[in-house]
């Protein structure tokens, strides 16, 4: 009898035409009915986590021929090599999908010292689905939202912000696992402020923009919380939210017909003469002027 094919995530995505990936590594996107529907992965074993958020509605899959059934709320955890086979669907459903290759996923776990400690992933593979509180529903599509978004746009710091959201990501995992807190927010190593920075920068960024807010929840000291991101990164916490932000400004500008006095007021800007002063300090030109000569591409 043949052996099933492996596929690795570069494969999966190219025959399902999902565009939503980091390298060859990553990839996140939201699913609908006519999506789930045209995903194919017939008899064979993936090489990468599959991790589903349900959002809305009801989806239906076999995993070593069991029926597996997800409604809203629920966090479904398949391991890799472990044959998954779509059979159905609400026609309201909304689910985000989270894909991470095993050797990349096993090497973030390895760096991350919060993780020596929780109960063992691998328990996913007896209990993979677990039905979430709606604050954590939230907790997770933020994060989810969030790695789609840095998969999808361009970062400065795309990397770093990837790993560092996945990292977040083992810890959340780690505690359905553990039916208890883990340590997130325990601060004692300086890797862990950074990770816990920038994922709440990538969260606030468009409305919050002071130190102090940022400082503020992480419970340290505005002057310790520069220290470190500058030691570990050489770049400053003004830096990142600087560089999300022109980012963000630029998305919106090529992709979007908003008016500057619009994207303005969704960036949190005190008026409109205060955003195209900083847009121009970081493009060399005008917004107005910079989507002309984007569309002229």
């Amino acid at each position: 009898m043949p052996q099933p094919h492996i596929y690795n995530l570069e494969e999966f995505t190219e025959q399902n035409q999902i565009h939503s990936i980091f390298g060859s590594a990553v990839a996140c996107f939201t699913a609908g009915r006519e999506l789930l529907n045209h995903i194919t992965l017939p008899g064979a074993m993936p090489s990468f986590f599959t991790i589903i958020l349900m959002i809305d509605g009801r989806e239906e899959y076999t995993i070593n021929n069991n029926k597996v059934e997800l409604e809203m709320h629920d966090l479904f955890i398949k391991l890799p090599y472990t044959p998954l086979n779509f059979k159905d669907c609400s026609n309201e459903v909304e689910s985000v999908h989270l894909l991470v290759e095993k050797n990349f996923f096993d090497e973030l776990a390895r760096q991350n010292e919060q993780l020596q400690t929780a109960t063992p992933l691998d328990i996913f593979d007896t209990i993979p689905v677990f039905h979430l509180s709606e604050a954590k529903v939230a907790e997770f599509y933020d994060l989810f939202h969030n790695i789609q978004k840095t998969i999808s746009q361009p970062h400065l710091y795309k990397q770093e912000l990837v790993r560092y959201q996945l990292s977040f990501c083992q810890l959340l995992l780690a505690e359905l696992v553990s039916g208890h807190e883990v340590n997130t927010h325990d601060l004692k190593h300086k890797d862990d402020i950074l990770k816990i920075f920038l994922h709440l920068a990538t969260r606030h960024f468009r409305k919050e923009r002071q130190l102090q807010f940022y400082a503020e929840r992480l419970n340290i000291t505005s002057t310790y919380l520069s220290r470190i991101v500058k030691e570990l990164t050489g770049n400053t916490v003004l830096g990142y939210l600087s560089s999300f932000l022109y980012n963000e400004i630029c998305i919106q500008l090529k992709t979007t017909d908003k008016t500057m006095n619009e994207i303005a007021e969704e960036l949190n800007f005190n008026d409109q003469s205060a955003f195209t002063n900083f847009f121009r300090s970081k493009a060399g030109m005008s917004p107005l002027a910079y989507r002309k000569k984007s569309n002229v591409r």
